[in-house]
């Protein structure tokens, strides 16, 4: 009995595949008009998040498309095949379809490796491949004429997060991405768009789909370890979920924290496990924006009556943008065809065979005009907006949601206006530019992370020995304690510094010494060691400088910039000093009158505006000669050439002396002693060797030509803008300036004002007592000489008697004379 029935069983079967083998390429519709079948290929990750969505949503499309259009004389069928997730599996399915089905199109709904070896087989064909939603480069529509692509490109998603981070004032990111050929594309891109806005990828690490929990946690654990707290997350749906769950575990979604998703995980998110959901509130994530819409809704609604009823592989699954794109496309597609069919019948018939070497496929002949009329496809779809440009479909516009009890929209970015903000203001949206709304971070709290975590760990602080100038920066070792003491005005101002945070910043001093206790090496060495992370700061008398920037970070300088000239102060008591500012005078005639006037306007000269300027700038000392060939003057190793050869100085000496005291004694001794008769150093140096020789220095002609000091830190590390901050506030609340004269400058006018406009020292008679001797002098010269030679016009007697009469008028007002210079004294005075 079981015998005949197996019989009936497999003719039946057979004849039905015979006449589906058989079945003409053309059906008959219900008008009587014969239907073209029109044969797309569909190549997808069956069980993957995305091919389900997009199959269930093609499906669909064909389904709507040809039930309001059912006149139409093509018919599109399309033929699944399952990639696995193997990019070799893409091709050779590939091949499969075009060797048993006359292809018009193939649609690739993966991030697949094999898509440019797909696009050069659909040139070869010449037929259309569609890629929905390929990440990473475009490849040229020139190139490959025949490619569709329609997803967001790395160089946009790049920009976005870089905007994003940029927007939060963060400085330092790690990028975390799945390991594989369409994820690794975002690397370079990532790099140049940070660049561009000054943030620094601190790390990227790849994490391969098939790695373990246990492996996962490995990688997390060594970010753990690090300072910087701001990840950016682009792997697929599956690993993103396990990387979360892992890293909810290790307690790194918590304060403190941020989290970037791309869109590629964002997009997923409503489908993702409750758990998993749970584990990423306070992620910020990128989605592309499509506008709410009527047919939006409705498309959803059927979506989840529909599929979800149906389709026991689609629950806890929710409608996202990759099947809204599909279902767009699907419509254009179907468009494309029956236009092609109308205007050119005759083609869309034709087929060649292409040998292949080792099989034979079909050829298209319409597959050009397939693609022009795809191009030409303008509507507004689900999507809101279907249009290829240069063979590819982009999204205007990315939404940035915040995860937190569900997604809430926080604002947009689009690479023309950057990010806006939607505030909703009487039932309508505003724009309003550079502004997000709030977001919740991990931990629930709505206090922006600062980008940055040290982990309890304690700072190795480098200090720099020094030996002469300790008010700078001091160390002591305690030999009960054996404990690193640091003293100095350094010292005092990263002191002051730390406190000003709003954190806790542990840290301990390390003399940078060898193992004799002697100094380790230059100022350069030390900073170094910050470079190869032997130290993670140094604080001390480090001047910052362009060539230190490729290896490590500065703060923002702390003290004066530039370099000064030490000079030893000229004797301002002389009577004689109204004559240093003059040189030889032209030669005169030997006539007495003219001796005399000439003597007079002198004086009157004297008094001038002009020559008080001349006499001012005498005084303070603003026009030191150092052009002597004998003078000698010294430097400090590091002052640039360019300084030293500005300054004009013929006999410059390389600095041999390390403390104020060995200064005294090089500019006591002078040029002619084996000393110098100027010293150029940096003005932290020079204020603190003044503060102990005020009497006898002073400080000229500086020049703001290096940095001043600055506290010392890694590349790219977060303390650099806090402590910067920090600095600038000591500043504005004068503590800086109380500190400065704590250890420099008990009395501020032992310091001659850098500027040569300064005030001049005031001027008293006796400034002058030499002039007005020369006049009196003179004068009383010409008088008598000139009573010489008159003598023999006069008698003995009469000349006696007018000698006389002008001592007697001179006695009479001497005493007068002495009164009025006296008066005179108390009110320059």
């Amino acid at each position: 009995m079981d015998f005949p029935r197996k019989i009936w069983t497999f003719f039946l079967v057979a004849v039905l595949f015979s006449l589906v083998q058989s079945s003409p390429a053309n059906l008959t519709g219900i008008n009587g008009t014969a239907i073209e079948m029109i044969h797309v290929g569909l190549i997808v990750e069956t069980q993957s998040w995305v091919g389900k969505i997009v199959d269930g949503c093609i499906s669909m499309a064909v389904s709507d498309f040809y039930d309001q259009n059912s006149h139409y004389r093509t018919k599109l069928v399309v033929h699944t095949r399952d990639s696995e997730g193997d990019p070799l599996l893409v091709l050779s399915q590939a091949l499969i379809l075009l060797e048993s089905v006359k292809l018009h199109a193939v649609i690739v709904a993966e991030n697949s490796a094999g898509l440019k070896i797909l696009s050069e087989l659909g040139s070869r064909v010449k037929i259309p491949i569609i890629s929905l939603f390929a990440t990473g480069p475009a490849l040229s529509f020139s190139e490959y004429p025949y490619l569709l692509q329609i997803g967001e490109d790395e160089s946009s998603r790049a920009k976005a997060i870089a905007s994003l981070v940029e927007s939060f004032g963060w400085r330092s990111v790690i990028l975390i991405y799945e390991d594989n050929d369409w994820a690794r594309q975002i690397l370079s891109n990532v790099i140049t768009s940070f660049e561009a806005t000054g943030v620094r990828l601190s790390l990227h690490i790849a994490i391969s789909a098939s790695s373990t929990d246990e492996e996962i946690v490995v990688q997390l654990k060594k970010l753990t370890n690090l300072q910087t707290s701001v990840y950016v997350v682009h792997t697929s749906p599956v690993l993103a979920s396990r990387l979360f769950l892992n890293a909810k575990q290790l307690g790194m979604i918590s304060q403190g924290y941020a989290w970037i998703t791309t869109d590629v995980i964002t997009n997923f998110m409503n489908s993702m496990d409750p758990s998993v959901i749970k584990s990423m509130q306070g992620v910020v994530g990128f989605k592309p924006h499509i506008p709410a819409s009527k047919e939006l809704r409705k498309f959803a609604v059927r979506w989840r009556s529909k599929n979800l009823s149906e389709d026991q592989n689609l629950q806890g699954m929710e409608l996202n943008v990759y099947g809204i794109w599909a279902y767009d496309m699907v419509q254009a597609l179907a468009t494309a065809t029956e236009s092609v069919m109308a205007r050119h019948p005759d083609i869309i018939l034709k087929e060649t065979r292409l040998n292949m070497n080792f099989t034979t496929i079909r050829s298209s002949q319409s597959g050009l005009v397939f693609v022009e009329e795809i191009l030409q496809s303008r509507f507004k779809g689900v999507s809101r907006g279907f249009q290829l440009i240069n063979g590819r479909l982009i999204p205007k516009e990315f939404e940035i949601v915040n995860v937190f009890k569900g997604e809430r929209i926080m604002g947009y970015w689009n690479p023309e206006n950057g990010i806006t903000s939607v505030l909703k203001e009487e039932n309508h949206t505003k724009m309003n530019s550079n502004k997000l709304e709030s977001v919740i971070w991990p931990g629930g709290t709505m206090n922006v992370p600062k980008g940055w975590n040290l982990h309890g760990k304690r700072l190795r602080i480098g200090v720099p020995l020094t030996n002469g100038f300790r008010e700078l920066i001091g160390v002591f070792l305690d030999p009960q304690t054996n404990e690193t003491n640091v003293t100095g005005f350094c010292f005092d101002v990263f002191k002051e510094a730390i406190k000003s945070l709003d954190y806790e910043l542990l840290y301990d001093f390390f003399p940078f010494v060898d193992a004799n206790g002697q100094k380790a090496g230059t100022y350069d060495d030390l900073i170094r060691e910050v470079y190869h992370k032997n130290y993670d700061a140094v604080v001390g008398d480090t001047t910052i400088m362009a060539r230190r920037f490729p290896y490590v970070d500065f703060t923002q300088p702390f003290t004066d910039f530039g370099i000064g000239i030490v000079v030893p102060k000229i004797n301002k008591s002389s009577m004689w000093v109204f004559l240093q500012p003059l040189s030889g005078e032209e030669k005169l005639l030997s006539n007495l009158s003219k001796f005399v006037v000439i003597i007079w306007v002198f004086a009157v000269l004297v008094i001038t505006s002009s020559y008080t300027a001349t006499l001012a700038s005498m005084l303070t000392v603003e026009r030191i000669q150092l052009s002597s060939r004998r003078d000698y003057v010294s430097y400090q190793s590091w002052v640039p050439g360019d300084i030293i050869s500005s300054i004009k100085i013929e006999k410059p000496r390389q600095m041999l002396y390390r403390s104020p005291e060995g200064y005294a004694d090089a500019l006591r001794k002078g040029s002619k002693n084996g000393g110098v008769s100027a010293i150029i150093g940096e003005i932290p140096y020079l204020k603190v060797f003044l503060a102990k020789y005020p009497a006898d220095y002073t400080m000229i002609k500086s020049k703001a030509t290096l940095g001043g000091f600055g506290f010392v830190f890694p590349k790219g590390s977060p303390l650099v803008q806090d402590m910067s901050r920090a600095i600038v506030r000591l500043r504005e609340e004068k503590k800086l300036q109380m500190m400065e004269k704590k250890w420099f400058n008990p009395d501020e006018s032992i310091f001659t004002n850098q500027d040569s406009r300064s005030n001049p020292s005031r001027l008293n008679l006796d400034s002058f007592g030499g002039l007005f001797l020369v006049t009196g002098m003179s004068s009383t010269s010409a008088l008598l000489v000139c009573l010489y030679q008159k003598r023999r016009a006069m008698g003995i007697s009469n000349f006696i008697f007018f000698l006389k009469c002008t001592i007697c008028s001179v006695n009479t007002l001497l005493p007068k004379f002495k009164d009025i210079l006296g008066h005179l004294n108390k009110i320059v005075k």
